[in-house]
C-alpha cells in the first residue's frame, strides 16, 4: 500500500508524455491492435517513441528495436544498482522485477533504501508500485491511440516527442559528465544523421556515452 501512495503521486506526470506516445503510434502506421499492444509490452516511454519515430521515418524493423535497445543501455546501471537486492529470488521473479523497472521506479527504490537500508518487504513495495504505474501507462497510450485515430494529421502533434525529451533532458543534466554526454551525443548524432538505415541515432547515442565517461574519468583523476 505505501507503494501504491507513493506513486499515484507521479501518475498525473505520466499522462502528456503517454498521450503523445499513444498518437504518436497510430501516425508511424501501426495498427490498432498493435498501438494498443505496445506500452504494455516495452513499458518505456522514450524507447516506445524512439521506435515510432523510427518506423515514421521507413526506417526496418530491426533497427527500429535496436535503438529503442540502446536508448535504454541506462537500465544495465539500474540493474547492477539493484542486483545485490534480488540474488536471493528465482530467476523468474528477477526476470518479472526487471521486466517493469522504469526510471520513476528506481528513483523510488534508491529513496528507501537509504531511509530504510535493509527492508524486508522492498519487493512488496516494488510490486505496489508496479501495479498501480504500468497499467496507468498503458490506458493514457491507448486514451492516445484512439486519440490519434481522430485528430487530423495536418496537427502534426508528433513534433510533442522531441519537445518531451528536451523537457526530460533538461531536468536531468545536473552534473558536467551528464552535460558533456548531452551535447556530445547531440552533437554526434546530427553530424551522422545520414549514415545509412538510420544508425545515426545508434552512433550518437555511444559517442555521448563516451563523452560522459571520458569527463567522469577526468574529474576523478
Amino acid at each position: 500500500m505505501e507503494g501504491v501512495r507513493n506513486t499515484l503521486i507521479i501518475v498525473p506526470s505520466y499522462i502528456p508524455f503517454a498521450l503523445v506516445c499513444g498518437v504518436a503510434s497510430v501516425t508511424a502506421g501501426l495498427t490498432t491492435s498493435a498501438a494498443i499492444g505496445l506500452p504494455a509490452l516495452v513499458f518505456g516511454g522514450s524507447a516506445q517513441a524512439v521506435v515510432t519515430q523510427f518506423l515514421q521515418n521507413a526506417a526496418s524493423l530491426w533497427i527500429a528495436v535496436l535503438s529503442g535497445l540502446v536508448v535504454n543501455l541506462r537500465m544495465m546501471v539500474y540493474s547492477a544498482a539493484l542486483a545485490p537486492k534480488l540474488r536471493h529470488l528465482p530467476r523468474g521473479k528477477r526476470m518479472l522485477v526487471a521486466a517493469f523497472l522504469v526510471d520513476n521506479l528506481f528513483a523510488f527504490l534508491q529513496q528507501r533504501e537509504r531511509e530504510r537500508p535493509g527492508d524486508p518487504h522492498w519487493v512488496e513495495y516494488y510490486a505496489g508500485m508496479t501495479l498501480i504505474l504500468w497499467p496507468s501507462w498503458a490506458l493514457f497510450c491507448v486514451v492516445g491511440v484512439f486519440a490519434g485515430n481522430i485528430i487530423p494529421a495536418s496537427w502534426q502533434l508528433d513534433f510533442a516527442i522531441p519537445l518531451s525529451f528536451v523537457a526530460i533532458l533538461a531536468n536531468s543534466v545536473r552534473q558536467m559528465p551528464l552535460l558533456a554526454a548531452a551535447v556530445g551525443g547531440g552533437i554526434a548524432s546530427v553530424l551522422l544523421f545520414t549514415l545509412p538505415l538510420k544508425l545515426g541515432l545508434i552512433a550518437g547515442c555511444l559517442c555521448g556515452l563516451l563523452a560522459g565517461l571520458l569527463v567522469e574519468r577526468m574529474q576523478k583523476a
